[in-house]
């Protein structure tokens, strides 16, 4: 059975441990960070921090004025919703730009396999071909090896 995804708050931090000798340094010298984790399950039926949160999280601008004591103007809540929004583009933007960036690496390899494969077949050898497309040696012999194994 899946677990449930549910609300969780945890806090992390650093301790002292002496391993070799024994330091005289007090706690406030070195406990600098401290964090703090906090997961949202799907569905937030705590009020609170929790609910805010989601609110904020998913742009739910009604969830986050009940938290917000502050009149919102309809021209703020358009700007806050816009920005609450901005997480979700950002993220759509990356896979999109990862796309195109994988879409033209194949692209540029399809079209470096092809030429190696090409001059190769004209009776050139691996080095000559290296040199005319000015491309490591490597490729042109680790393209020629998968060719041979794919005629087998």
């Amino acid at each position: 059975m899946p677990k449930k995804l549910q609300n969780t708050l945890t806090e992390y931090s650093f301790s002292k441990k002496d391993i070799i000798g024994v330091a005289d340094e007090p706690e406030e010298d070195y406990d600098f960070l401290t964090v703090i984790i906090i997961r949202l399950g799907k569905e937030t039926e705590e009020k609170g921090i929790f609910d805010y949160l989601k609110g904020l999280f998913t742009g739910d601008i009604k969830r986050i004025q009940r938290y917000s004591h502050i009149e919102w103007s309809e021209p703020f809540q358009e700007e806050a919703s816009k920005m609450t929004g901005f997480g979700d583009m950002i993220y759509e933007r990356g896979i999109q730009q990862g796309m195109q960036q994988g879409m033209q690496q194949g692209i540029q390899q399809g079209r470096h396999e092809g030429m190696i494969l090409g001059t190769l077949m004209s009776g050139k050898t691996p080095e000559e071909v290296s040199k005319m497309l000015n491309l490591p040696l490597e490729e042109i012999k680790k393209v020629q090896e998968q060719q041979m194994t794919v005629n087998k």
